[in-house]
């Protein structure tokens, strides 16, 4: 199929204004700690810009890392994980099981103590609710966890992805199929 030829020209013309715009007619060579421009500029203003050490664009694949590179939840290591490692959803796990642990150890604190004396009367320690509310937040994080694993196993997602399919098709099924006249 023949398209105008002024279809031809507008497509041209975006392309060459495209190149002109986007494109700089700068380059550069870097040798021996030494920056070169082409062309040189004319005019006398400051260079900015942006460069990556080879050793930090490369740090997560050096000394065989790469292997043990970690890209979903399933091919996690069985190994102490380590906190600065970690992403921000496993971070803020962390936080909250950790503040569950010092609930309870704050509790088993004040149970010592039940009572503290003060000028005058004496203070009784909620050491039972803290204790209760420390305990049910532990058994929910970790029911959380194993949730969260559970629902990443490979079978898991092996039935989300049937289901996504078996949706998929449902939706086609219902779509009519155009039919053409001669």
């Amino acid at each position: 199929m023949l398209m105008p030829l002024n279809f031809d020209l507008m497509k041209l013309q975006a392309i060459e204004l495209n190149d002109q715009v986007r494109k700089s007619a700068y380059s550069f060579d870097l040798i021996n700690n030494q920056l070169r421009l082409f062309p040189i500029p004319v005019v006398n203003t400051n260079l900015l810009f942006h460069y990556i050490k080879k050793s930090d664009r490369n740090a997560m694949f050096t000394s065989g890392s790469a292997q043990n590179l970690v890209t979903n939840i399933s091919n996690v290591p069985y190994n102490n994980p380590v906190y600065s490692q970690l992403n921000s959803v496993g971070k803020m796990w962390v936080f909250q099981y950790t503040l569950a642990l010092v609930k309870e150890m704050l509790a088993y604190v004040r149970g010592k103590y039940t009572t503290v004396p003060i000028p005058g009367a004496e203070v009784t320690l909620n050491q039972s609710d803290l204790l209760a509310d420390a305990r049910s937040e532990k058994i929910a994080l970790l029911e959380q966890l194993r949730g969260t694993l559970e629902d990443s196993s490979r079978t898991k997602q092996l039935e989300k992805r049937s289901m996504d399919e078996t949706y998929v098709n449902q939706t086609l099924q219902q779509v009519p199929l155009p039919f053409y006249i001669f």
